[in-house]
């Protein structure tokens, strides 16, 4: 496998581990500090959005600011600001519609919008071992998140809807802000979007108002969700795409149930079976695939 290869696939990796970990934080504020699924969203991204802003301005000074407000940048970085924030709204209306076994699937089928378009617009060859390794993640993710129990899925129409919608909003989300990226870098690209995405969901969701318990344990796992949760996920994914192509990277976010699952295990006393080591098992093929594929 080529060094650069490889260094595409662990920073996906890293990225879907990330949003794994990032879960289980979630999972402790929502059942312990009374967060709601709008707190998480709202207060995260403005979070992490605010704090990659003020780390690009100690790094670099002002060097990016003027640029990021030139009239093409900037529609570039709101478009992404607005395809995060409705990606994660439509995710969390299908989890509502149906449950998060069924959007966690549809999710999952993002890579087949980013292969299509790039298939259309670039005339990019469709690779049989990427339509395998997909459907290998399929399976893994599928097993992990229902325990081979099949009346966990719940296909309603507008579980599905919303949840193939955010599967298209997170393609564009992967796609739409290479060229802004390759400009100004990953940094203040992500900061400036995260921060009008969660400046725009705090007027909705106002978190002045809220009735969030701040304890210790709290601030430790918001603190992870923006730190490793957010911006080193964010960065390491968008980051992964200097080096593999956006389809591979977008398969390799399939870590981030088997991430979860692992840590609920050794956190949270979740059970392990021999239907999620099936799964994992395919999760981890698929990486030997995707480098099999790139390499060919």
């Amino acid at each position: 496998m080529e060094i650069k290869t490889l260094k595409g696939i662990t920073l996906a990796s890293t990225a879907g581990i990330c949003w794994g970990s990032m879960g289980v934080a979630a999972q402790y504020l929502m059942a312990e500090c009374h967060f709601t699924v709008l707190d998480l969203t709202s207060i995260r991204l403005l979070g992490a959005g605010i704090l990659l802003v003020l780390l690009d301005i100690f790094w670099n000074r002002t060097k990016h600011i003027k640029a990021v407000f030139e009239k093409e940048n900037l529609k570039d970085i709101v478009i992404y600001g607005f395809a995060l924030l409705c990606s994660q709204s439509t995710f969390f209306l299908s989890i509502f519609s149906s449950n998060a076994a069924t959007a966690t699937i549809m999710v999952l089928t993002s890579p087949l919008f980013i292969i299509a378009y790039l298939a259309i617009v670039h005339h990019r060859r469709i690779k049989v071992l990427e339509m395998v390794s997909l459907l290998l993640a399929l399976i893994g993710v599928l097993l992990i998140i229902t325990k081979g129990n099949w009346d966990t899925m719940d296909f309603s129409i507008a579980g599905v809807g919303w949840g193939l919608a955010s599967a298209m909003l997170g393609a564009v989300g992967t796609i739409q802000p290479g060229r802004v990226v390759r400009k100004l870098t990953v940094f203040p690209v992500i900061g400036w979007a995260m921060t009008f995405s969660g400046a725009a969901a705090c007027l909705y969701n106002n978190p002045l108002e809220t009735n969030v318990l701040w304890n210790t344990m709290g601030i430790i796992c918001y603190l992870h969700i923006v730190l490793c949760g957010t911006i080193v996920s964010f960065c390491c994914f968008l980051k992964s795409m200097e080096f593999i192509a956006p389809p591979i990277a977008s398969m390799l976010t399939c870590f981030e149930p088997l991430s979860a699952v692992i840590l609920s295990v050794l956190l949270l006393g979740a059970t392990f079976g021999p239907i999620e080591a099936i799964g994992a098992g395919c999760i981890l093929m698929t990486v030997f695939l995707l480098a099999r594929s790139k390499s060919n």
